[in-house]
């Protein structure tokens, strides 16, 4: 028994993202809240525009686990591939990849945000800012 209780709490600890729910936020309130079908085609760069107002995405740094997870919650993509897919938006003209940051940090986040009037980020429930608006929620 003690043997599976330490199994357990290793497990969790080799994946702490795992199961973890985002949040898509904006810190402005003129954009509505969205459906899973936009929130997927805003970030694979279908769409760039909500509700006649053009958006900017935040992406988290290439390093991070929680932006692994996202887009393997949200697409079912891997960062890589998700490099191909905006590689391919950029280069058509279609679209502009999002913008990476420096650091995760909740700050670095909002200020981001503060700084891109229609700015849009995915961050982890856990590091939601209390003065963002959450205009989509997803859970695993």
């Amino acid at each position: 028994m003690n043997r599976l209780l330490m199994f357990a709490i290793l497990f969790s600890l080799c994946f702490p993202v795992m199961g973890q729910t985002f949040v898509i936020i904006t810190m402005n309130a003129e954009i509505d809240a969205l459906h899973s079908n936009q929130v997927k085609m805003l970030y694979r760069g279908r769409i760039s525009n909500i509700n006649g107002l053009p958006t900017r995405l935040m992406d988290l740094p290439r390093e991070s686990d929680y932006r692994k997870h996202f887009y393997q919650q949200l697409l079912n993509k891997t960062p890589n591939q998700m490099a191909a897919i905006w590689a391919r938006q950029s280069f058509s003209g279609n679209a502009v990849a999002p913008i990476e940051i420096k650091d995760e940090s909740q700050t670095v986040i909002v200020n981001w945000l503060r700084n891109n009037a229609n700015g849009i980020a995915y961050v982890p429930e856990h590091l939601l800012p209390e003065d963002a608006y959450v205009i989509y929620k997803l859970t695993e």
